[in-house]
């Protein structure tokens, strides 16, 4: 079983609920397919770094999930191909390293913002 995530930039024209649905139906791909999905983040309204489609920003969504079936990804990818919607994508293979990266990011042990604030307060009292 072989651990995966894919991040893909919705164009930003879309309402919540239709980027919502949009990553929906990608997660029913998935699970249709007889993947796990073990994580699916939205990470909102950004700006790109070059224009994409004359489109400066973009929804970011990112899925990780596990499967045994490597033409998942071809599923999947096709997918993005034809829904509109979709401006890039990227599915990468997740080595351990980066599957025990992601655990840890996900229980929130590279919250950069405590660690900052409490270091700014040292420096305040200084």
């Amino acid at each position: 079983m072989k651990n995966y995530e894919t991040v893909f930039i919705l164009n930003p024209v879309l309402s919540e609920d239709q980027a919502k649905d949009t990553v929906e139906k990608f997660v029913k791909v998935l699970t249709k397919a007889k993947a796990e999905v073990i994580n699916v983040e939205k990470w909102g309204l950004k700006k790109m770094a070059y224009p994409i489609q004359n489109k400066s920003t973009g929804f970011y969504n990112l899925i990780e999930f596990t499967t045994t079936s490597s033409d998942l990804i071809n599923t999947l990818e096709t997918e993005y191909r034809r829904d509109e919607s979709v401006m890039r994508f990227l599915t990468t293979v997740l080595d351990k390293h980066a599957v025990i990266y992601n655990e840890r990011r996900r229980k929130g042990e590279f919250n950069r913002n405590k660690k900052s604030t409490s270091t700014r307060k040292e420096e305040v009292k200084a």
